[in-house]
């Protein structure tokens, strides 16, 4: 009778057990904080992507032009204004609706460089969505950290 009931509550264990197993593993992403641009220069490089991101989706290209290195400005035609800049940003409302920032996380720092990778998501006028993820090179200046290549080609080597 003992070896009964002993076989019993063994397979009821295993029968727990495999369906805990069997039960999907939900990741909980933690949701990206909004940043304030009251004063960029107290930004971490990490809140720098975060809001030049942030500030993208809501049109705000006076906070995203704050964040880009005026060496940047100096050697990239489109950035070399801000006109020229905010007359760029806008094409990317022709054919999108906006740009939501999924990740972004500091991969290295050190007193005059650091480095964020982030994921974001374009929705399209279509509906469609596309991920796109990379790194953000960011130099320290007097004015707080400042993105040294956010587009194109062109790369502030000062």
């Amino acid at each position: 009778m003992k070896a009964k009931k002993f076989s019993f509550f063994l397979f009821f264990i295993l029968l727990l057990n495999a369906c805990a197993k069997q039960q999907p593993q939900q990741q909980i992403q933690q949701p990206i904080r909004t940043v304030s641009s009251e004063d960029v220069s107290a930004l971490t490089p990490e809140e720098v992507v975060i809001l030049y991101f942030q500030a993208w989706n809501d049109e705000q290209y006076d906070v995203m032009y704050s964040l880009i290195s005026d060496g940047f400005k100096q050697i990239e035609p489109t950035a070399n204004t801000f006109n020229d800049f905010k007359a760029n940003m806008e094409k990317f409302y022709d054919t999108a609706l906006g740009v939501s920032i999924v990740e972004a996380k500091e991969s290295y720092q050190n007193d005059k460089e650091a480095g964020v990778d982030y994921k974001i998501k374009i929705t399209n006028k279509d509906g469609s969505k596309k991920d796109f993820s990379s790194v953000y090179t960011l130099k320290k200046r007097a004015n707080g950290w400042k993105l040294i290549h956010p587009y194109g080609e062109n790369i502030d080597t000062t």
